[in-house]
């Protein structure tokens, strides 16, 4: 067993699957709520008995044909082929508006679960949507607008690129003094990722200046080999028509708790204008970028009511409940390859709820 109280061993994983230890694990989620890391003290946990139906949301963003090493979060077609059977077999998978009018009228089904992606990679639609259809699975895709059909990419993917590409011997990272050696793909890949997390915290200005000068010192070439990586507005469409659901993940994915309120609104508004106008329908739901606590407010929240969204979604770990406030939806990342693993730790997390402490109620708060 884990440190988690979840099989590890994948002969292990493969005998509790066979035994029915996720039926019983993912019913017992579906009563009792495992809360911990708030509350009472650090680390601290409790059993809280459910008082509404709970639901998963998983959150993806690129799904590929082979492993990608210099991506965030690209799972293998086969790997993710594997993970949505699992899913057809075992969960009832349903639309994020299906969830929230269902939480609404209290008529949740048992295993609900959402699948959701964010940034709005073109993967998404060459290799993830096959997948969804052949296992008829719904799915929500969260676009940055201002890298679709523009040739823009994401700040992490502007560095991931330029360290992928390069033939520079060396960089120096940001907030280093000396320079890193980028010998091998391996020594690149390691740079490359520290770079990120030294990147991340920066103020936006800041930040971009250091990605501009990290893709200057590593070779003009480097950044730009992706122009295919982001959707176009053509993809878009396409994927709206095949029943996938269009959201917004604002139009230049910047942490909204460190903006002014006059660039939050406009970066709610204007995204959302954005795809109503290319897709023809409503866009009601929301992804937070980087998705922590930290990362957003209540006066977010209230924006979010106005600007005529209906629910958002976080990465804050946990399972959700019917009646919880629909701007702080929790989510989590698939992570395990192997299809037995992925079944029991999916099972196993759903019984873990908000952390203890945290907002229940519905309504934005401040």
């Amino acid at each position: 067993m884990s440190r988690d109280g979840a099989p590890t061993g994948p002969w292990a994983a493969r005998l509790a699957l066979a035994l029915g230890a996720d039926r019983g694990m993912a019913a017992l989620g579906d009563r009792i709520a495992i809360e911990r890391g708030a509350g009472a003290g650090a680390g601290a946990t409790r059993l809280r008995k459910r008082t509404s139906q709970p639901f998963q949301v998983l959150l993806y963003h690129r799904v590929a044909p082979s492993k990608l090493a210099f991506a965030i979060d690209a799972k293998p077609v086969e790997q993710f082929d594997r993970q949505m059977g699992t899913l057809a077999r075992s969960y009832r998978v349903l639309p994020l508006m299906e969830i929230l009018k269902r939480s609404r009228e209290g008529t949740l089904p048992a295993r609900a679960l959402a699948v959701t992606f964010d940034d709005g990679y073109a993967d998404n639609y060459e290799h993830a949507l096959p997948v969804l259809r052949k296992h008829g699975i719904p799915a929500t895709v969260f676009v940055v607008t201002g890298c679709i059909g523009t040739g823009v990419l994401p700040w992490h993917d502007r560095v991931l690129a330029a360290f992928e590409k390069t033939a520079m011997g060396n960089v120096r990272l940001p907030g280093e003094s000396a320079e890193q050696t980028l010998q091998g793909t391996a020594e690149r890949h390691r740079a490359a990722f520290r770079a990120l997390a030294a990147l991340k915290p920066l103020p936006e200005a800041e930040r971009i200046a250091e990605v501009e000068r990290i893709e200057g010192d590593l070779g003009a070439s480097a950044a730009g080999s992706a122009s295919r990586l982001m959707l176009d507005w053509d993809q878009v469409r396409a994927l709206h028509r095949a029943g996938v659901a269009i959201g917004s993940h604002t139009i230049t994915h910047p942490i909204l708790s460190r903006q002014a309120p006059d660039r939050v609104w406009w970066e709610l508004t204007e995204s959302k204008r954005e795809i109503e106008t290319a897709i023809g329908d409503r866009v009601t739901l929301f992804a937070y970028p980087n998705g922590r606590p930290e990362d957003f407010t209540g006066e977010t929240m209230t924006m979010l009511d106005k600007a005529g969204y209906e629910a958002a979604v976080t990465t804050t770990f946990g399972t959700n409940e019917a009646g919880e406030n629909p701007y702080l939806w929790r989510r989590g990342t698939p992570w395990e390859r192997d299809e037995a693993r992925f079944a029991l730790k999916l099972a196993y997390y759903r019984m873990f709820g908000a952390p203890s402490g945290a907002p229940r109620a519905g309504g934005s708060e401040g």
